[in-house]
């Protein structure tokens, strides 16, 4: 059925226009969006605890590609350089109805808990071609392995160990994530995806779909600057919603508000996006 329209829409007022007026506010868009989002999708509430290297690799090896290929590339690295079995099950990640791993379900956080790591002691010792040819899938494998291989190295100057957790137990979360921020290949989103998922930080880490939607919805108006959205953005998000926000636009931005063709038509934030019906 047709969306009814409004007194405005009716007297001819463009869209954009209408839902400027709706809610004037970005801070109030904001809410209201978290509240629509929240209802339509549900509230995604943190699983546990996580390894932090393993999230912070997976993450890196997510960079410009989709989570699938990242998993791939993780997957292919710890066939080649297994560690200790911990007793994680593969086939507990989301599947589709043919049976393949759901791109659009899967989170990264799934992969920390049913993929088996590599043997990061060995894999610090690979020659960074060597990492890159295991890691292929993920895309852009120079850069990633040099990323990865970077970490390690810092891991092991810095405590002596394998072990982000350690690190920031021993550094403290923002000394951490200055230190990993000047690292190549690890930056602001990076570092905030690693803390939700591995810690349940309360952050919205700013990804492509984020970054997207947000400024779509006019909350922020920051071109293609995912660290400036991200800056303005985390002040404007009450407390303790910034997880299950974060989640849910992953899954608005795969499914809803498309990068390339949005389906406008059926979106439930429509009356709140003065974007809507400009694609």
């Amino acid at each position: 059925m047709p969306a009814r329209l409004s007194k405005l829409q009716r007297e001819g007022v463009p869209h954009r226009e209408v839902a400027k007026r709706a809610i004037k506010d970005p801070l109030k868009r904001l809410i209201k969006a978290i509240d629509l989002l929240d209802v339509n999708l549900g509230v995604a509430v943190w699983d546990g605890h996580k390894d932090a290297l393993e999230v912070l690799v997976l993450t890196i090896l997510s960079q410009n590609t989709t989570d699938p290929n990242a998993l791939r590339g993780y997957q292919n690295l710890a066939k080649h350089l297994p560690g200790k079995p911990t007793g994680k099950d593969a086939s507990t990640l989301p599947r589709d109805e043919a049976g393949n791993v759901d791109k659009v379900k899967l989170r990264l956080s799934n992969a920390a808990t049913a993929v088996e790591p590599p043997d990061w002691a060995k894999v610090a010792k690979l020659k960074r071609k060597q990492l890159a040819d295991y890691i292929r899938a993920a895309g852009l494998p120079d850069a990633k392995s040099g990323a990865i291989l970077a970490l390690l190295g810092w891991l092991d100057e810095t405590i002596g160990e394998y072990s982000l957790d350690a690190a920031i137990e021993k550094l403290g979360v923002d000394a951490s994530m200055e230190a990993l921020s000047g690292l190549n290949g690890i930056g602001v989103k990076t570092i905030g995806v690693t803390l939700i998922e591995a810690l349940g930080a309360d952050l919205c880490p700013v990804d492509t779909h984020v970054h997207r939607i947000i400024n779509r919805l006019g909350i922020v108006d920051t071109k293609s600057n995912r660290d400036k959205t991200f800056a303005l953005l985390k002040p404007m998000i009450p407390k303790g919603r910034a997880y299950s926000l974060h989640h849910n636009l992953l899954t608005f931005g795969r499914t809803v508000c498309t990068a390339k063709s949005p389906r406008c038509a059926e979106c439930f934030l429509r009356k709140l996006c003065p974007s809507a019906d400009s694609f």
